[in-house]
């Protein structure tokens, strides 16, 4: 009788999966014409420090973003799961008291459009909804908005007007002259009574973080009228703090406190553009407060040919003592040219000067014009005896002030390393600085700044040296080895970085005072004492290889919660989500509160209550926000995206388990057809971009503006893989071959898929690799490389011309990881390179560039193009004009997409070629097509 019920229940079981089968199979998977409603989850507040969550987690806000760009900002209630939606609505905000939600805006793409042609500004409007009511209203051409510290009110700016034709058409003014940003309307909104207060002429705005003062700076027309005013809403008060026919710019009020501080512009018409004078006031709430300044050109403030520059606004230290703030030299006006000088014959040559010595090269001087012309040097004003003391010497130095040190800060110094930072090799010199005097003191020599970091208490400077974290203590002018003595270690020496110093896994945070310091390795969470006593492991991971990651809830928070959270991901399963870490007894405890199949992140924390959210999400299943208390294992779905997504046949994802021609143990992501059919054999596409496999679980809306994307290629009824890549020094290219020639050799040992139906997809770095492979390899029927470095050897003395970086930094330290220069190697550099494999090159490679590709000097494609030509081998470029390193305009996008489909459809599918694939396509015959589709429609109404 068991047996029996034991058959009766396998039948059962085969006959629903069998079931389950059919119905995917009647699904018709998603088209082209499906994509665009496609949804993707989006959250993107209003400052960083804002969750999804409302104050009191009753609601919960977040983005809808589509490829056809019909996006929208839906508010939830968490309670009922009633849902609201503004239509391309985007950066919300909620009050503190979590009665209103206010948001932004945007237009449609179409409008968008239209307004750029006809050349009329791009104005976003502002949503505001009361929550309890739902009643919405949207507010015309505002500019910004920000409610105050209780949340009772809300300030509103509109745009300023538009300058007129004439002034928008003539030369741009100097970056540092004397023109604060034009004023517009302010409008102050009671939410309470409903009662707005209009200003006028306001440039800048803010409220206290705490209190309800704002404080507003006024750009009127002819300076006429510009001062500070600070406004008090509760008893309607304005008051002038300061007017003159200046202007005024970098309000700045101190945390937590009533004190305000601006700049006031001066000028000398014997020098180019203002210098800035310091005003301060503290004690303003509810009284009067007291007031000083500080005037760079009096008889002891600054040195001739020194100002105070207004683009670094200035800043309090938190004990309010002083205010940070940039000085610059103070150039003098040029001469007036002597009159009867020909123009023609006093034409400057135009001619830059590119020396071996220059430690930031004439592309990067350029990229960095801008900034460097309002580049300044931080000074601290220590506002109780009105002493300005420079910090800052060179350029080159960083400053920074220690929080809870107010009389010190420390120095990264760049100077004496700029030339080997130039190449990837970013070393600075350390100092600690007496904010009192300017007088410094080294700390360390040679150190990796990325790496440094000051306790939040302010005693101790963390760096790392020779793989092991340091210590330095300002109290005792100590350094300390505290990992030495730690049997494990903290920097990924497994990395396949081509640098002496390998990167650390990180830092989680400092406990309460300082008096430990929370490390990572690959898989655990240390405490390590700041003097290097003791270290204890507060996580298990390491026996089941699942990485622990401490989540920082509060972004204001300055130490670690004992009793916080914790990220959890296994690295061989994928499975995610998030532990409690229990530091209250003898021994620390970890307790899983959620462990999913899927991927989980984004955990977040209502600030005034115990509500939290966070996101999971699958291949199959699209990404939703789910809310609920500090168990999170009750938490409820309060999201819903892409529910129509039933009425489709969709693929799945599984991992695939390879090893390397080294031996090295590897994985890829390999995402099922759509409607999948066990026994039938499929063809099968490959995307690489290095390490992939961690994205098991990542959901893909198909977009026909995307080339890549894996739930197109899925609906399309190709299996798509994406397998992991182990690189080794010199070896990038060989690499990529060692990696993903055996991993393709496993998926097809699956039966799944047809060998002589492979295909291989990738951009940029990827670009790279399917290329290496197209000329390397004969394992593909079709290749297509987007943005693709195809020559080493060429590539080796070009430039990120976006940034205007030497690519010696890329190739020898980044990516290409060739560790050393190309004269050292040039056989590595030759063998990895694909333009030298093109002779026995037997894939169609399509290759696509953008002509304007700041990131990959797009004649790496056209070299590819030219050589294989030469050679004979079929070989296609499209090229899009005007474009940067990924294509931005949507004609572009949809037609790359479109001609990725065609090529693989042709080889890898046997559909009949596109007529641009076999016969390539004429300038001639591309300017009657577009002659074609410009023409305007037929009339066919009646006459």
């Amino acid at each position: 009788m068991a047996a029996m019920k034991r058959t009766i229940l396998v039948v059962v079981i085969l006959g629903l999966a069998a079931a389950l089968s059919t119905q995917a199979q009647q699904l018709r998977p998603a088209t082209t014409a499906d994509f665009g409603q496609w949804e993707a989850l989006a959250f993107q507040p209003r400052a960083a420090s804002q969750g999804p969550l409302s104050p009191d987690g009753q609601w919960l806000a977040y983005g809808i973003t589509r490829s056809n760009r019909n996006n929208e900002l839906r508010i939830a209630n968490v309670a009922s799961g009633e849902t609201a939606v503004a239509a391309f609505g985007e950066l919300p905000a909620f009050s503190a008291d979590s009665k209103w939600i206010a948001y932004g805006v945007a237009i449609s793409e179409t409008e968008e459009a239209k307004l750029r042609k006809t050349k009329k500004p791009l104005h976003r409007k502002m949503g505001l909804r009361n929550l309890a009511s739902g009643e919405a209203v949207t507010f015309e051409a505002t500019e910004s908005f920000a409610f105050s510290a209780s949340g009772a009110r809300v300030a509103m700016k509109r745009y300023a007007p538009e300058p007129p034709e004439a002034d928008r058409e003539s030369p741009k003014k100097s970056e540092d002259a004397d023109e604060a940003k034009p004023g517009a309307t302010l409008v102050v909104r009671d939410l309470v009574t409903g009662r707005d207060t209009t200003f006028g002429n306001v440039s800048e705005y803010t409220w206290q973080n705490v209190g309800e003062l704002l404080a507003m700076t006024i750009s009127a027309e002819g300076k006429f009228g510009n001062g500070v005013q600070l406004f008090d809403p509760a008893s309607g008060a304005l008051r002038v703090l300061d007017s003159a026919s200046a202007s005024f710019s970098g309000l700045s009020w101190r945390k937590d406190a009533a004190d305000l501080v601006v700049l006031r512009s001066k000028m000398d018409p014997r020098r180019d553009g203002p210098t800035q004078s310091v005003l301060a006031w503290t004690g303003l709430q509810g009284g009067a407060g007291e007031s000083r300044s500080y005037d760079p050109t009096a008889v002891d403030g600054l040195p001739s040919g020194r100002r105070l520059l207004a683009a670094r606004q200035p800043s309090w230290s938190d004990d309010g003592r002083r205010v940070f703030i940039g000085i610059a030299d103070w150039a003098e006006k040029p001469p007036p040219a002597e009159g009867g000088r020909d123009d023609a014959e006093d034409e400057p040559a135009g001619v830059d000067v590119w020396h071996w010595r220059d430690t930031v090269v004439v592309p990067r001087q350029k990229s960095l014009l801008p900034a460097s012309r309002t580049q300044s040097l931080l000074a601290v004003w220590h506002v109780a005896d009105g002493k300005l003391v420079p910090l800052a010497v060179d350029p080159l130095e960083d400053v920074r002030p220690i929080k809870h040190r107010p009389s010190t800060a420390y120095v990264v110094d760049r100077k004496a390393h700029a030339m080997e930072r130039s190449i990837g090799r970013v070393f600075a010199d350390l100092y600690s600085i007496d904010l009192s005097t300017g007088s410094r003191a080294k700390i360390k020599d040679r150190i990796e700044d990325e790496y440094v970091q000051v306790s939040p208490g302010g005693r101790y400077l963390l760096y790392l040296l020779d793989d092991q974290y340091w210590v330095f203590d300002f109290s005792i002018g100590i350094h300390t080895n505290i990992t030495r003595s730690v049997a494990t270690s903290f920097v990924d020496k497994q990395s396949d970085e081509t640098v002496k110093q390998k990167s650390p896994f990180g830092v989680a945070g400092w406990a309460k005072d300082d008096s430990a310091v929370w490390l990572y390795d690959k898989f655990d969470i240390w405490s390590v004492a700041p003097d290097g006593t003791r270290a204890s492991r507060l996580t298990e991971g390491a026996a089941e290889q699942v990485r622990h990651r401490y989540v920082r809830l509060d972004a204001d928070a300055e130490w670690v919660d004992p009793g916080g959270y914790l990220s959890v991901f296994a690295t061989w399963t994928k499975k995610s989500g998030f532990a409690r870490l229990d530091m209250s007894g003898p021994v620390p405890r970890v307790t899983r509160a959620l462990w999913l199949d899927k991927s989980v992140n984004g955990l977040a924390k209502a600030k005034k209550a115990d509500t939290y959210a966070y996101i999971a999400q699958a291949f199959d299943d699209s990404p939703d926000y789910f809310v609920g208390d500090a168990s999170l294992t009750g938490a409820k779905q309060v999201s819903a995206t892409n529910p129509f997504q039933a009425q489709f046949a969709w693929g799945r994802a599984e991992l695939v388990e390879y090893k390397s021609d080294r031996g090295e143990r590897l994985q890829g992501v390999l995402s099922y057809p759509a409607g999948y059919e066990p026994g039938r054999k499929y063809p099968m596409v490959v995307y690489m971009y290095e390490r992939l496999s961690d994205g098991l679980h990542s959901y893909a809306s198909p977009s026909e503006r995307a080339p890549y994307n894996a739930s197109v290629f899925t609906s399309r009824g190709y299996f798509f893989f994406q397998p992991d890549i182990a690189f080794r020094p010199r070896e990038p290219g060989l690499s990529v071959v060692e990696c993903v020639v055996p991993a393709v050799k496993a998926v097809i040992a699956k039966g799944q898929v047809d060998p002589a139906r492979v295909g291989v997809v990738g951009h940029s770095w990827g670009g790279f690799d399917a290329s290496f492979l197209a000329t390397h390899t004969e394992v593909f029927a079709a290749a297509a490389a987007g943005a693709p470095i195809t020559d080493l050897v060429s590539n080796y003395g070009n430039f990120h011309w976006s940034n205007g970086i030497a690519e010696t930094d890329h190739i020898e330290t980044g990516q290409q990881r060739m560790e050393v220069p190309i004269y050292e190697d040039l056989p590595a550099y030759i063998r990895n390179s694909a333009v030298f494999g093109v002779g026995t090159m037997k894939t169609p490679l399509l290759m696509s560039v953008g002509d304007g590709d700041g990131t990959v000097f797009w004649h790496q494609g056209l070299e590819l193009y030219n050589i294989a030509r030469r050679a004979g081998k079929n070989v296609v470029l499209v090229a899009y004009a005007g474009e940067d390193h990924g294509l931005r305009k949507k004609p572009n996008q949809v037609d790359y997409h479109h001609r990725i489909q065609q090529w693989f459809d042709h080889y890898l599918k046997g559909e009949p070629a596109a007529s641009w694939i076999t016969n390539g396509l004429s300038v001639l015959d591309r300017e009657k097509e577009l002659k074609k589709k410009r023409a305007p429609a037929p009339n066919t109404s009646a006459p």
